[in-house]
């Protein structure tokens, strides 16, 4: 059975473009104060999707509140069309994908960074990767790089989007790059199809799309994502982030992270939680590979910043040298996150 249901907001997460769809509820500003016990408003760009699981059980649990801030969440189309607004305080925080849109907003000079991780990939799990269709591969024979080179592989937002860098690291052991194929930007939805009735060569889903492709037999799975490759996070806006409200925030989310440690991940609570937040049924949560979330939101560095060679040597930023580390990302609110 083809699922093209409400899980298809998976697909804008890692979208690396879209024009801003703002449905939920907003805040029009921030009252930033420098007194913690005087509550702070604090709008949240992001997607509804359980990548972002911390912020809904931090929300659910009253962790927010407790931090003295009146958090309001706002649905937008994908975290790249976000970053202007947190880059101008029309909203503080965003949750979402990083991209090449992201870096070369960065650097344009637009007023963000990348302060924390969400979901990365856990170990002997595969909740993505890259799939090529059913008969294209003979019986009994390996992929080789050779049915690979020119073909069509679609992305979800194209190769800028993250999942031109997941895509460029599962091509590392065939010894091809982005530019030896033929990139195609291709809905997460629409994947399953396209693969069954061989429009593309391959693809690169994400969960659930890609336990469907492969339950319905319509792909193979020949390259699961690196292991701890965080590919969405947390975003604050410059103006934000000198706020007393920052790192309440943050604590805040980091709590909610240290809750989805190891099986209490699917606890009845905690999926009940997650179900109301992004409309998913537990069941169907339950039964998707579990995420891996640092107990500090550490920001993934080494993974952001191999993200931007691979968008720097495929020609996908407009710039030629590589941004510093310190240009896009703030460790700084991680590392004060208490530890108990």
């Amino acid at each position: 059975m083809r699922r093209k249901n409400r899980l298809a907001t998976v697909a804008i997460a890692l979208g690396a473009s879209g024009i801003l769809a703002a449905c939920g509820s907003t805040s029009s500003s921030s009252s930033t104060t420098t007194s913690a016990t005087t509550t702070t408003n604090v709008t949240v760009a992001y997607v509804p999707i359980p990548l972002f699981d911390p912020l809904y059980v931090a929300m659910a649990k009253g962790y927010f509140t407790k931090a003295h801030l009146d958090v309001h969440l706002t649905v937008v189309s994908s975290g790249q069309s976000a970053t202007t607004l947190a880059a101008t305080n029309r909203v503080q925080v965003v949750l979402g994908g990083f991209s090449a849109g992201m870096f070369d907003a960065i650097n344009q000079g637009l007023n963000f960074k990348v302060v924390g991780s969400m979901a990365a990939e856990a170990p002997g799990t595969a909740a993505n990767g890259l799939v090529v269709a059913n008969g294209v591969v003979p019986a009994g024979k390996s992929l080789t790089a050779a049915q690979l080179r020119g073909a069509k592989i679609g992305i979800d937002g194209g190769a800028g989007a993250a999942g031109g860098y997941l895509l460029a690291e599962a091509l590392k052991p065939y010894h091809l790059t982005l530019a030896d194929v033929n990139v195609v930007n291709l809905g997460l939805p629409d994947m399953e199809t396209a693969l069954a009735n061989h429009s593309v060569v391959a693809a690169y889903p994400s969960a659930p799309f890609l336990s469907a492709i492969l339950a319905a037999k319509d792909g193979t799975l020949v390259s699961p994502a690196r292991v701890n490759a965080a590919v969405v996070g947390v975003i604050y806006g410059g103006s934000f982030a000198k706020t007393p409200a920052a790192q309440r925030f943050f604590d805040a989310l980091a709590k909610g992270a240290q809750d989805l440690q190891g099986s209490a991940q699917t606890s009845a609570a905690n999926l009940a939680i997650i179900a109301k937040a992004t409309g998913e049924s537990t069941s169907i949560l339950a039964s998707e590979p579990p995420s891996i979330y640092a107990t500090n939101l550490a920001p993934p560095v080494s993974t952001l910043d191999a993200m931007q060679q691979v968008y720097l040597t495929n020609g996908l930023v407009d710039y030629h040298h590589p941004l510093s580390a310190s240009a896009y990302i703030d460790q700084s609110f991680a590392n004060k996150v208490p530890t108990s």
